[in-house]
C-alpha cells in the first residue's frame, strides 16, 4: 500500500500486469473489428453489383470497398465513373423525380438506387454480423486458455 494525500491506497494493476494473455487480445480487437467491417462492406458492395445497371460494364466495374484500418474503422463504397450519381438517382418510369425530371428504364434485377439499396437491405443486421464475427475470433483465440 501507498500513501497518497495521507490515505492509504491500493496500487491499480493495468491489463499488462493483471493478464499479459489479455493485454495481447485487447489490442487485437481494432484488427478484428476492420476485419469484420472490411467483409461487410466487400458483402455489401457484391449485393449492389448485383442491383447496378449494367449497359457497357464499366459502371459495374468501377464499384469498390474501401477498406477500414485498425486505426480508422470506416469503410466507404463507391462508383467511380463520371455517370454513377446520375443512373443512381434517375427513377424509373413513370416517377420524375429526378432533377431535370428524367426518368431510366433498368432491366430486372438492375435498378436505380443500386447501391443505397443494398446497403439498406443489410442494415438492419450489420451490428448482429460485426459482433458475431467479433466473439468468434474472441472465441477462437482463447480456445484452451
Amino acid at each position: 500500500m501507498a500513501k497518497y494525500f495521507g490515505k492509504e491506497t491500493k496500487q491499480v494493476k493495468t491489463v499488462n500486469t493483471v493478464s499479459p494473455g489479455l493485454a495481447k487480445l485487447v489490442k487485437q480487437f481494432p484488427q478484428w473489428a476492420a476485419q469484420a467491417l472490411n467483409e461487410e462492406a466487400e458483402e455489401t458492395m457484391a449485393a449492389s453489383k448485383e442491383l447496378v445497371p449494367v449497359k457497357s460494364g464499366r459502371l459495374k466495374r468501377s464499384g469498390r470497398a474501401r477498406h477500414a484500418t485498425p486505426k480508422h474503422l470506416m469503410a466507404w463504397l463507391t462508383y467511380s465513373t463520371d455517370y454513377a450519381l446520375a443512373v443512381h438517382e434517375i427513377p424509373a418510369p413513370p416517377a420524375k423525380s429526378s432533377p431535370g425530371g428524367r426518368s431510366a428504364t433498368h432491366e430486372s434485377p438492375t435498378q436505380w438506387k443500386y447501391l443505397e439499396t443494398a446497403v439498406n437491405s443489410r442494415a438492419s443486421m450489420f451490428s448482429k454480423r460485426i459482433a458475431s464475427e467479433m466473439k468468434r475470433k474472441l472465441a477462437a483465440s482463447t480456445a484452451g486458455v
